[in-house]
């Protein structure tokens, strides 16, 4: 049996499930059986209709997604922010940025804004490490909370990163209009 005859047994299955038939026996289930349950069977339907799209298409499905806007962010979405404590990595702190935004509709925040923000501003300088482009704090930079630190990776090796302490992120996230605006 190929995959796509698994799927249409499956979509019959879940078929005759929500139109109450016991799909093994082809006998009608008891009213007070789950399947009778009117949100089990429009799950069931549901289901059922999602692998019959599948079928009928030869194995591919296709969502419609909506159009995504540009990244924005209300107030009120960003007064849920939560500072860390330690200081954490531009990808942490953009990662709960995102957080904050529904990402089926907006795009999300790339970190890259904000460090190109950050370059621009003069907090942050672009240096060449071991032939290897790098971000490091200037003076600037330092005096808002932005550090470097060693780390030691998954794997054991040490590294240096550019790390944004409690202040360092109010700053960026008191500045996020200006930083979401150098983009436009």
């Amino acid at each position: 049996m190929t995959e796509l005859e698994t799927i249409a047994r499956a979509q019959m299955y879940l078929e005759k499930l929500a139109n109450g038939i016991n799909p093994l026996t082809n006998t009608e289930a008891k009213d007070d059986d789950v399947i009778n349950n009117v949100r089990i069977s429009r799950c069931l339907f549901y289901s059922a209709g999602i692998l019959k799209q599948i079928v009928d298409n030869k194995g591919k499905f296709k969502v419609e997604m909506p159009n995504r806007t540009e990244f924005s962010i209300t107030p009120e979405q960003l007064a849920k922010f939560e500072f860390s404590e330690y200081a954490v990595s531009i990808t942490e702190l953009t990662k709960r940025i995102n957080a904050l935004i529904d990402t089926m509709y907006v795009k999300e925040l790339k970190s890259k804004v904000i460090t190109e923000w950050l370059v621009n501003g003069g907090m942050l300088n672009n240096i060449i490490v071991n032939n290897k482009a790098r971000k490091r704090p200037t003076n600037e930079g330092i005096g808002i909370g932005i550090t470097v630190e060693e780390k030691t990776n998954q794997y054991g090796n040490v590294y240096e990163g550019v790390f944004y302490n409690k202040n360092a992120q109010h700053f960026i996230i008191d500045n996020l209009c200006a930083i979401v605006d150098s983009t436009k």
